[in-house]
C-alpha cells in the first residue's frame, strides 16, 4: 500500500547487494494543455501512430510520450491534461502481450517500474510489450506540487512538513481550484482506457499489472470497463471497503509478533531472544519508558516508529530482533553497533540524486483522504487511540487525520467502495508477511474470483509487492510471484502453477557477511567481539528524531525497487544474471 512503499532511488537494496501562494494561476496554463508533441518523434514498431513515442527521460523506459487527454473525462471535448506514458516494445515485433504496469502509492511514480521491466524482458518474459501509464497528478503527468514547501532548502527539505501542509493546500487550491477533483482514480481509469484504446494491436493480449494502489486503479478500470483487458494481475490487493488508511497504523503489530513467532522457532534467533521474543520486545519498551539505556539517546516513542519501517523491508525485519537484543544488553559495544546501525541507515536515507521529483505527495494525500479514508471519518482522538493501542506505530494515519479537515476533498463517485465483477482471467497475489495490505483484508478478493480461470494465492513469507519480494532458493531464478506472473501472461486461461512456493527463501538470520558489516559495523550481529576490529567505529550520536523523520518519509519507497540491478554490492561483486523462469 502505499503511502509506505523502498529506500530511495534503490540505495539501501543496492548497497544491500539485493512558492510562493500565488504561483497558482500563470503556472496553472503550463500545466493543462492541449500540447500533443510529447517525447516528438515516432518510433518503434508496435502501437497506434496516434501518439507520438519518442525518447524517454533516463529513469523511464524505452520510449516516451505525453498525450493530451481530458482534464474532466465526461467532457472529451474540453480541457486537456497532459498524460505521461511509457514502454519498452518487445525485439523483433514479436509481443503476444501488452502489459499495462500500474504503480501504487497513491502518489507513486511509475519510473520505479524501469529496472524491473529491464530484468524481465531480458530474462523472464521477453516477448512481452510493457507500458507504463504515469497516474495523473504524478511525475510528468501533470504533477500535483508545492514548489515552496517541497524546495530542497525549506526547513523540511524535499518533503513537505506538518507546519508546511496549510500553505501547501492552499498553494494547490490556487493553481488548480474546483479542477483539483479531476485527479482521481475513476479519471486515471479513463486514461487508461483511452490509451489502451491507442495502443490496442490485433493478436495481442491487454493485461494490466497492479500492485498496492495500482490494484485499487486496476479494479476501478474493470468496473467501468469490464471487458476493457483480457487478464488482470493484482499484486498486494487493497480490497475495496475493508482496506482503509485510516486503520494503517494497526497493521504492524500483527507482522512483528508473526516475526517474532519465526524467531523463536530460529535456531539462532530462538537462542536470543528465548522463547518468546515478542514479550521480550513487550519488556524491553518498558524498560526504555523508564530510562533504560538512556545513551543512546532515544526514547520509547521514537523506537517504536521506526520498527514497522523494518517489517515492511524483507532485507532489515529480521534486523529488529539483534537490535533489541543489543539495546536490552546495553554494553558499551552494544550502543557501538546501534548507534553505527542506525547512522548508517540515516546516511542512506539522506542522500539524494538530484533528480527531477517524480513521486507526488500532494496527489497521494489527495487520493488517500477523499477515497481511502473511512466514511464517516474517525475523529483524530480515535485514530490517536488505535495508535496507542499498538506496540508500533508508524503514525502515518495519525499524520494524515490531522490534514483530513483542511484537505480539498472529492467527493465519492459511483465506484466508490464496490468491488468489479471479476469475468476476465485474475490472478491475485498477497504475501502472508505483508504489513501494508495485510493478508487478512486482501484474501477478501478470493470470495470475488468465482469464474473460471481466477486465482488467488497466499505467499509464505513475503512482505509487499510479491512478484519481486518472493525470492527462491533456486540460483539465477526469478522471484515465486514473477514466476507465477510469467505463466499467467503466456496463458492466462491455464493453470498457475504455485509450486515455486515449495522453493521459497525463507526467514531466516543466516545474515550475508557483508551486509551485517556495512549495517553493523562488526562481524557478528549480536555479540560483541572481545577486541574491536577495524571495521568498529564509534559513530556520531545519531539525531534519532531526524531518524525516525526521515524513516517514515523514506518507508514509500519500501518495496518496490527490490530488482534493482547494476550496483555493485559490498565487496565490488559483479551484477546479478538476469533472472529466469525455471
Amino acid at each position: 500500500m502505499n503511502m509506505q512503499n523502498i529506500f530511495r532511488r534503490g540505495r539501501l537494496l543496492a548497497a544491500l547487494g539485493l512558492t510562493a501562494l500565488a504561483a497558482g494561476c500563470a503556472d496553472r496554463e503550463d500545466k493543462a494543455s492541449t500540447d500533443t508533441s510529447g517525447a516528438g518523434g515516432s518510433g518503434g514498431s508496435g502501437g497506434s501512430t496516434a501518439i507520438a513515442w519518442g525518447s524517454c527521460p533516463g529513469d523511464f523506459l524505452s520510449e516516451c510520450a505525453t498525450v493530451p487527454l481530458p482534464l474532466d473525462p465526461s467532457r472529451p471535448d474540453g480541457e486537456a491534461l497532459p498524460i505521461f506514458v511509457s514502454r519498452h516494445l518487445a525485439p523483433g515485433g514479436a509481443a503476444k502481450a501488452q502489459v499495462w504496469l500500474l504503480q501504487g502509492g497513491p502518489g507513486g511514480s511509475g519510473y520505479l517500474f524501469k529496472d524491473v521491466v529491464e530484468q524481465l524482458w531480458q530474462g523472464a518474459m521477453p516477448d512481452v510489450d510493457w507500458y507504463v501509464l504515469e497516474h495523473r497528478g504524478v511525475g510528468p503527468s501533470s504533477r500535483l506540487e508545492c514548489p515552496a514547501q517541497e524546495d530542497p532548502s525549506s526547513d523540511g527539505g524535499a518533503e513537505i512538513t506538518a507546519l508546511e501542509w496549510p500553505a501547501c493546500i492552499q498553494a494547490v487550491k490556487a493553481t488548480w481550484g474546483g479542477d483539483l477533483a479531476r485527479f482521481t482514480t475513476s479519471a486515471d481509469a479513463e486514461d487508461l482506457a483511452r490509451l489502451i484504446d491507442l495502443t490496442r494491436e490485433p493478436g495481442k493480449k491487454v493485461i494490466l499489472y497492479g500492485a498496492s494502489y495500482g490494484t485499487t486503479r486496476a479494479m476501478r478500470f474493470l468496473q467501468a470497463h469490464p471487458d476493457g483487458a483480457d487478464a488482470v494481475i493484482l499484486d498486494s490487493i487493497m480490497s475495496p471497503g475493508a482496506q482503509y488508511l485510516s486503520w494503517y497504523d494497526t497493521q504492524f503489530d500483527p507482522v512483528v509478533r508473526d516475526l517474532s513467532d519465526i524467531c523463536a522457532a530460529d535456531p539462532v534467533c530462538g537462542a536470543k531472544l528465548g522463547a518468546d521474543p515478542w514479550a521480550k520486545l513487550d519488556a524491553l519498551l518498558g524498560k526504555l519508558s523508564s530510562g533504560h539505556c538512556s545513551q543512546l539517546g532515544t526514547d520509547v516513542a521514537l523506537f517504536t516508529s521506526i520498527v514497522p519501517i523494518f517489517a515492511q523491508a524483507r532485507a532489515l525485519r529480521t534486523h529488529i530482533f539483534p537490535l533489541a537484543y543489543r539495546i536490552d544488553r546495553c554494553e558499551d559495544g552494544d550502543v557501538q553497533v546501534v548507534d553505527h546501525y542506525m547512522q548508517t541507515l540515516l546516511d542512506l536515507f539522506s542522500q539524494t540524486d538530484g533528480g527531477e521529483p517524480r513521486d507526488s505527495s500532494v496527489l497521494g494525500t489527495h487520493v488517500a483522504l477523499s477515497e481511502l479514508w473511512e466514511e464517516p471519518a474517525p475523529t483524530l482522538a480515535e485514530i490517536q487511540e488505535r495508535c496507542d493501542s499498538q506496540r508500533f506505530c508508524p503514525e502515518d494515519a495519525l499524520e494524515l487525520g490531522e490534514l483530513h479537515e483542511l484537505w480539498p476533498r472529492y467527493p465519492h463517485d459511483q465506484f466508490w467502495d464496490g468491488w468489479p465483477s471479476f469475468t476476465v482471467p485474475v490472478l491475485a497475489m498477497n504475501g502472508l508477511l505483508d504489513p501494508q495490505t495485510p493478508i487478512g483484508r486482501a484474501e477478501l478478493v478470493a470470495d470475488r474470483l468465482t469464474a473460471p480461470h481466477q486465482t488467488f494465492v497466499a505467499v509464505p513469507w513475503s512482505p509487499h509487492w510479491v512478484a519481486y519480494e518472493s525470492p527462491v532458493r533456486t540460483a539465477g531464478a526469478a522471484p515465486c510471484g514473477t514466476q507465477m506472473m510469467a505463466q499467467f501472461i503466456e496463458d492466462p486461461e491455464a493453470a498457475v502453477d504455485t509450486t515455486c512456493l515449495d522453493d521459497l527463501v525463507p526467514v531466516a538470520w543466516d545474515e550475508d557477511p557483508a551486509v551485517v558489516e556495512l549495517l553493523f559495523g562488526t562481524k557478528d550481529m549480536w555479540e560483541n567481539m572481545a577486541s574491536p576490529g577495524p571495521s568498529q567505529r564509534m559513530a556520531a550520536r545519531i539525531d534519532w528524531a531526524a531518524a525516525a523523520r526521515l524513516a517514515r518519509e523514506e518507508a514509500r519507497w519500501l518495496g518496490r525497487r527490490a530488482t534493482r540491478r547494476g550496483s555493485a554490492p559490498p565487496g565490488g561483486q559483479a551484477a546479478p544474471a538476469p533472472l529466469s523462469v525455471p
